[in-house]
Order: C-alpha cells, then structure tokens, then sequence
C-alpha cells in the first residue's frame, strides 16, 4: 500500500487503514479484496490488556488484537523445516500474558510439503515478558504438541531445535526495541 487512499481531514488520534487481498495470480487486479476499509480511535487511551477489534469485509472478517505495551521489545519468529519424512500438518501458535491476561493466538497453519524456511512472524510484547511457541505437528492421523519458551530481552536472539520422527524444525526469536 503507497498511501491512504482517503481522508482529506483526519480528526482521529489513531486510525488504521487496511487493503487485504488473497493473492489470486500473478497481478494485484486478479486478487480477491477481503478487507477495505479503515478503524478509528477518537479521544481514548489504548488499553493495557489485549482487546480485539473485528473488521468486517464482504469476503471474510479479520480479528485484530489491540493493546498499549509499555517498555516494549519486538520478536521476530522464523520457523526452518530442516529435514522432513513426508508431509505434515503444522499450527503455530503464540502465548503472550500481560498484566494477568493471557492472549493466545495463531499465527501459522497450512501443509508442509518439502523442507523449507516460513515467513517471519512479528510480535510486540513487554520487556521481561515471557512468549510461548506452540507447535502442533501433524501426521498420519497422530498430532504431536511441542512448546517452546522465549524470555523477551531488549537485543539478542535464541535458538530451540526439535527433532520430531516426521521433522527438525528450528525456532528462532530475534528481539530488537520497538524505536
């Protein structure tokens, strides 16, 4: 997206803007529009616990999480399918808790059908907060759960491998400050 495509006088302290497209082929004219529109904020303080906006559009709805991090970190997640048998199942899914609120959410699921790296996932989260990776695999009628713990720091990355029967998958969080 180059811009926003309307609002000649914006009154609002917060909006966001959204043009979600299913890739449809090869030209962005042949993409299917999921959501056009835009969620304004007039006059409120953003909350410090997780709330959810829905964004309706004729072909779907999307859920958006919303909330005001203080002191916060940015984790980039990077999944690598190193080695695989066959093809599997995959979910991931993401556990972050703030001020006694657990939030969970998913940011992966699909087929994998050759070894290979997923896209990058980004998370803001608090400083000092703990995130949780849930990874279910499945195969062959049998769904195996593994879950992987990442303490946020303000730089720096960590690593967990496993090693499953049917996979090795890697897990990389990098952390980076949010300025």
């Amino acid at each position: 997206m180059t811009g926003p495509k309307r609002g000649i006088a914006l009154s609002y302290e917060i909006m966001f803007e959204f043009d979600m497209r299913i890739k449809n082929g090869e030209y962005e004219e042949n993409d299917l529009q999921l959501i056009d529109g835009i969620i304004e904020f007039y006059d409120v303080r953003m909350p410090y616990s997780p709330r959810v906006a829905r964004i309706n559009g004729n072909a779907g709805a999307v859920d958006m999480c919303l909330t005001n991090i203080y002191s916060g970190v940015e984790a980039t997640v990077q999944l690598v399918i190193s080695r695989m048998a066959n093809g599997f199942s995959l979910s991931l899914g993401c556990v972050v808790s703030m001020d006694e609120v657990r939030k969970e959410f998913q940011l992966f699921g699909g087929t994998i059908g050759e070894p290979r790296g997923l896209r990058n996932y980004v998370i803001a989260v608090p400083v000092d907060t703990a995130i949780q990776l849930k990874l279910k695999v499945g195969h062959k009628g049998e769904v195996l759960e593994r879950c992987c713990f990442f303490e946020a720091k303000v730089h720096g990355c960590a690593i967990q491998q496993i090693d499953l029967e049917v996979a090795s998958i890697s897990v990389k969080v990098t952390w980076s400050t949010l300025e």
